[in-house]
């Protein structure tokens, strides 16, 4: 199968993704407690295919000198190794951010599932949202969509937001979400995200 098919694939996966729903709590088919047991043993499989430490951490800090060889896992489940924490910091609720990204999906039953890719393909948009802070009842947000309509927009969640709360423009990262803190439409199936590299960009209007 050429590349181009493959692409052609993995777009429609994720164009499908919103058939499961968006309502976590609801739409769980397996227990959670499965959900979580299952997807521990696919993290654990994947952090030891990158053989990069992981170290714990109590918060949702990054600590004031950082380690680009380690993989933080922060205290709301986040996994980050940070590449380029980037200059200028966001303002909250105006700040707007484009992440040109590429990773995958993944699980316990499949060790590398759909891609994703706006990073070397041509005329996708990056995705796209305003950086804030609301509390929701499973937790923080640090994103308000922009309602664009690209092509990646249904990635949009707290796992690829979150990073910006603790670094700056043309930050770069690595990423492991795990399926609660990522598309509330793979909650149901247990898809966590590793991200194998996500740019940061700040703007202040929205682009055209």
């Amino acid at each position: 199968m050429n590349k181009r098919i493959t692409y052609r694939i993995s777009l429609l996966a994720l164009l499908l993704l919103p058939i499961f729903g968006s309502c976590k709590k609801d739409r769980t088919i397996k227990p959670l407690s499965q959900l979580k047991s299952e997807q521990r043993r696919a993290i654990d499989r994947l952090t030891g295919k990158l053989a990069l430490p992981i170290k714990e951490l109590e918060n949702e800090t990054l600590p004031q000198t950082i380690d680009p060889q380690v993989f933080y896992h922060l205290s709301n489940g986040l996994y980050m190794r940070v590449l380029d924490k980037g200059t200028t910091r966001p303002v909250l609720n105006k700040t707007m951010v484009s992440v040109m990204l590429k990773g995958y999906f993944f699980n316990d039953s499949q060790s590398e599932g759909a891609t994703f890719n706006n990073l070397n393909e041509p005329n996708v948009r990056p995705l796209s949202f305003r950086y804030t802070l609301y509390e929701t009842a499973d937790g923080r947000n640090h994103f308000a969509p922009l309602n664009e309509s690209g092509i990646y927009e249904n990635l949009l969640c707290e796992g690829i937001a979150f990073p910006i709360s603790q670094l700056g423009d043309g930050a770069v990262v690595q990423l492991i979400i795990p399926f609660d803190l990522g598309p509330s439409q793979n909650y149901t199936a247990g898809n966590s995200i590793f991200v194998e590299k996500a740019v940061y960009t700040f703007y202040t209007k929205p682009q055209q």
